[in-house]
């Protein structure tokens, strides 16, 4: 499983975006858990989901098209505090960061690779030892298409329970 960081261009509408991904499209969405680390988004239904890594850490789903993919994981992130997310906002190599914002417990980065706009968040839990990601990617010629699913699967990612987590965080 890749090791994730999330951005996300954040539409000027911010509002009316969510209305019309969480309304219009809500039969169109289902949710993924990971049993693992518990970590949770929202999926657009007519992706597929891959098989699972060995290590059961998250699953990737790819797009009816094959052209996009949205992987959600957890992991152990030792103890992070939340000031020390920083590092979760850096680019990769190739990378153009064009929007980055950290808050509280989470993280988000997005931009570009080539011809490629990708969307990384992380929030920490159970004290800063789980780290819940999810990596979103697509062709920047696309971006008024997946601008909605963007916002939808960000602002859905969660974390909670799994066999992975400390019991004292449950």
């Amino acid at each position: 499983m890749r090791k994730l960081v999330f951005l996300s261009p954040m539409p000027t509408l911010l509002g009316a975006t969510i209305l019309l991904a969480t309304g219009a499209l809500a039969d169109g969405w289902r949710s993924y858990h990971n049993d693992r680390f518990g970590t949770t988004a929202d999926i657009p239904a007519a992706w597929k989901m891959q098989p699972p890594p060995e290590n059961d850490d998250g699953r990737i789903f790819v797009s009816p098209d094959g052209r996009a993919e949205i992987v959600v994981n957890g992991s152990y992130a030792g103890v992070v505090e939340p000031d020390e997310l920083g590092y979760r906002l850096e680019p990769s190599e190739g990378e153009t960061i064009a929007y980055k914002q950290r808050k509280g417990d989470w993280a988000v980065v997005s931009g570009t690779k080539g011809d490629r706009i990708f969307c990384r968040k992380t929030r920490l839990s159970c004290r800063g030892t789980i780290a819940n990601s999810l990596s979103i990617e697509y062709p920047a010629s696309e971006k008024s298409r997946y601008d909605s699913i963007v916002t939808h699967v960000e602002a859905s990612l969660k974390p909670g329970d799994g066999w992975g987590v400390d019991k004292q965080c449950r």
